[in-house]
C-alpha cells in the first residue's frame, strides 16, 4: 500500500530544474478558483481537478490531487484531510528547498486536519533564459500570484479562513536554525506557539525582521500577502540546511508545528 510519504517522495523526485512548466491562463485561473471554492465547501472536487489536469487518487485514506510533473501543467500536489480542515501546510519549493516536503508530509501525518499543498514543479522550471527575479520564474509559486498554488491558497484563506504554514529552507548561517515570521500578515497565536515548541525542541529560532535574517522573513511572499488581505493566519518557516538534513530534527520540527496547530486552531 502506498504511503503519503512515499507518494510525496516519488512526486518530488520527478521534478527537474529544466522541466516543463507554464503559468495558467485566465480560464485555468478561474478553474483554480472554482477548485479552491469546492475544497473549502467540502464539495466534489473531481470535475475542477480534471479540468486542471490533476489526477485524483485515494492514498492512505486521503484523497490526493496530483498533476503530472512531466507536462507544462505541472501545477501541484494536494492531499485533502479526512476530517474538517484546520490548516494548510504548504511546500512551495520542493526539490529546491531540500527536504521541506518531508517536513510537510510529517506534519500531515501528525495532524488529521492538515490539508497539504505542494508546488508541482521545481521553482526554476519553465523559466526564460534571462530570468533573474523571483517573479520571472513561473514555477516560483511563493512569488507568483497567477499560479494555481496561489489561487488555491488564497481561496482556502478567503472562503474557509484557514491558517497557512509554509515551509522553506536556507543555507546554514551562524547563530540560528529557524526563522519564523508572519510574512506580510499579522502575528498570531499559531506563530507564537510554533516558536515556543521549536525552542523547546532545541532549535534556535529568530523572528522575522531580526538582524541577519531580513531576507528570510517572507514579507514579499504571495501567500502571506493574501493572508494579510483576508485577515487570516500565515506562518512562514525558514529551516536551515542542517535542520533539514537531519531526520531527527525534521521530525522535531514536524512535531512542533503539528502540536502548535492543535493547540492554537
Amino acid at each position: 500500500m502506498t504511503s503519503l510519504a512515499g507518494l510525496v517522495d516519488r512526486f518530488t523526485a520527478a521534478l527537474r530544474m529544466d522541466g516543463p512548466h507554464r503559468a495558467p491562463d485566465a480560464d485555468e485561473r478561474h478553474e483554480a478558483d472554482a477548485l479552491a471554492t469546492a475544497l473549502a465547501a467540502g464539495r466534489d472536487v473531481a470535475p475542477h481537478a480534471a479540468a486542471l489536469g490533476f489526477a485524483v487518487h485515494e492514498v492512505a485514506g486521503r484523497r490526493v490531487l496530483a498533476a503530472d510533473p512531466r507536462t507544462e501543467r505541472s501545477w501541484g500536489l494536494v492531499v485533502l484531510p479526512a476530517v474538517e480542515p484546520t490548516v494548510v501546510v504548504e511546500v512551495p519549493h520542493p526539490g529546491s528547498d531540500l527536504r521541506t516536503e518531508q517536513v510537510g508530509v510529517a506534519v500531515l501525518e501528525r495532524c488529521a486536519g492538515a490539508l497539504y499543498l505542494q508546488a508541482g514543479s521545481h521553482r526554476r522550471a519553465g523559466a526564460p533564459p534571462d530570468a533573474h527575479r523571483h517573479g520571472d520564474f513561473p514555477g516560483d509559486v511563493a512569488h507568483r500570484p497567477d499560479s494555481v498554488f496561489a489561487h488555491l491558497a488564497a481561496g482556502l484563506a478567503a472562503h474557509r479562513g484557514l491558517a497557512q504554514v509554509q515551509l522553506h529552507g536556507f543555507a546554514d548561517r551562524p547563530g540560528f536554525d529557524v526563522v519564523a515570521s508572519a510574512g506580510a500578515a499579522a502575528g498570531s497565536a499559531l506563530l507564537d506557539e510554533t516558536v515556543r515548541r521549536l525552542e523547546s525542541a532545541g532549535e534556535v529560532v529568530r523572528r522575522g525582521g531580526e538582524p541577519g535574517c531580513d531576507d528570510l522573513s517572507g514579507v514579499l511572499n504571495t501567500q502571506g500577502r493574501a493572508a494579510a488581505r483576508h485577515g487570516t493566519v500565515f506562518v512562514h518557516l525558514e529551516l536551515s540546511r542542517s535542520v533539514r538534513r537531519s531526520a531527527r530534527r525534521r521530525d522535531g520540527v514536524a512535531e512542533a508545528v503539528a502540536g502548535a496547530v492543535v493547540a492554537a486552531t
